[in-house]
């Protein structure tokens, strides 16, 4: 089968397709057949070399990948072959990843994709919305509150701004330039643009809530810029651990790491299909260009996620 290797760290031109050993069957484990696979900015992060300060024993070589879409073809779980899952590879334990035709996968991280849904939209969701969701659960939130939503145009806080707004929090969110009606669209009650400095950032917060926000969730990584919008006592989480501020007036400081979990991500796929949560898909690009892919996602000159598609089986 064809998957992505890259055998050292480097730029995107590190990444080559090559013939590799299909995963063979496996007791626990079930074999999925994929269709389209989400580039991620972790994907990038680590074929650079940038998260070896964080995992010293990450070396190459590997395959890159976590979201993944496609069809059941054999194995274990409540799947039958030919189903069309979605589904979360935990890279970061597994170092096994979906830039591949074929996969072996645990089938808890498994959800079916609605008939309304196709699969290059489903490989767009699991990693986003899964940390959208146990990130707002992390912060506690609760409808009334106030939560400040960095990286709003982006897919973690795209979801985080729907799903915040579901749950009758009132949402401030930062987005990029030209893209605000997008992000008021998603139900963020003031959209903020990132511009200027952290401290104009802040002053815009405070003049709507002089005591600051409740709660400020972190996935545009602005870090120490923006751990002034929220109050005293209040409540800070990043995605990113490199960005995350030092403590201040009693804020709590945490840091989300995505968990896979297939009966999340079915809600979340359940969501897309009845229109109650959306998702932005910028580009498709084959597995083979998946170098040309990396180098789109490093330029942010795509709005929404760019997802590799597979070759015809």
């Amino acid at each position: 089968m064809k998957a992505i290797n890259q055998k050292t760290f480097g730029d995107p031109d590190v990444l080559e397709l090559v013939d590799v050993p299909t995963p063979a069957p496996a007791p626990g484990r079930a074999r999925v057949r994929v269709t389209a696979t989400a580039v991620n900015p972790v994907d990038l992060a680590a074929r650079a070399g940038w998260l070896r300060p964080f995992m010293p024993e990450l070396e190459p070589p590997f395959v890159l990948g976590s979201d993944f879409a496609g069809t059941v073809l054999d194995g274990d779980g409540p799947y039958p072959p030919g189903t069309r899952v979605a589904g979360l590879a935990p890279w970061f334990v597994t170092h096994e990843g979906t830039y591949a035709e074929v996969i072996s996968v645990d089938p808890a991280w498994l959800a079916r994709i609605p008939a309304e849904i196709d699969d290059v939209a489903a490989a767009s969701i699991p990693l986003t919305s899964q940390t959208a969701s146990q990130s707002l659960d992390l912060l506690g939130l609760r409808a009334g509150q106030t939560v400040l939503i960095t990286g709003a145009s982006g897919s973690v806080g795209g979801f985080a701004v729907q799903l915040a707004a579901q749950r009758g929090a009132r949402v401030l969110a930062v987005s990029s330039a030209n893209d605000e009606a997008y992000v008021a669209g998603l139900g963020a009650e003031r959209v903020l643009p990132r511009t200027g400095t952290g401290a104009d950032l802040v002053a815009a917060v405070r003049a709507e809530f002089p005591d600051g926000v409740d709660a400020v969730f972190d996935p545009g990584s602005l870090g120490t810029v923006v751990i002034g919008a929220v109050r005293d006592g209040g409540v800070f989480v990043a995605v990113n651990a490199s960005a995350a501020p030092q403590p201040e007036r009693g804020v709590d400081i945490r840091e989300v790491g995505a968990q896979s979990d297939g009966a999340l991500l079915a809600q979340m796929l359940d969501a897309v299909a009845t229109k109650k949560l959306t998702t932005r898909v910028g580009a498709t690009v084959p597995l083979a260009e998946a170098a040309r892919a990396h180098t789109m996602a490093a330029s942010h000159s795509v709005s929404g996620k760019i997802v590799l598609t597979m070759p015809a089986a």
